[in-house]
C-alpha cells in the first residue's frame, strides 16, 4: 500500500474552477486528478519521445480486436 502526502500547490484560479467543472461530470475530486497526471508523468519521464505514441497505437489496436471478437458472437 502507497503512503500519501498532503501538498500545497499554487493554481491559476480560473483553471481550478474549469477543472472542478469537468471533474463533477466525473464524479472525481482534484486530487485524483492530479495524481493521475503525476503518475503519467513520472512513467513517462524515462521512455524516449514517440514511446507513449507507440504505447497508446498498441493499446487501441488491441481494444478493436477486442471489438471485432465481440461483434462476432
Amino acid at each position: 500500500m502507497s503512503k500519501k502526502i498532503r501538498v500545497n500547490i499554487t493554481v491559476d484560479d480560473k483553471l481550478l474552477e474549469e477543472a472542478k467543472k469537468k471533474l463533477d461530470l466525473f464524479g472525481g475530486k482534484l486530487s485524483t486528478l492530479f495524481n493521475a497526471y503525476l503518475n503519467d508523468f513520472v512513467r513517462t519521464m524515462g521512455k524516449a519521445p514517440g514511446a507513449e505514441h507507440e504505447e497508446l497505437v498498441k493499446k487501441i489496436k488491441e481494444l478493436e480486436d477486442r471489438i471485432k471478437k465481440l461483434e462476432k458472437k
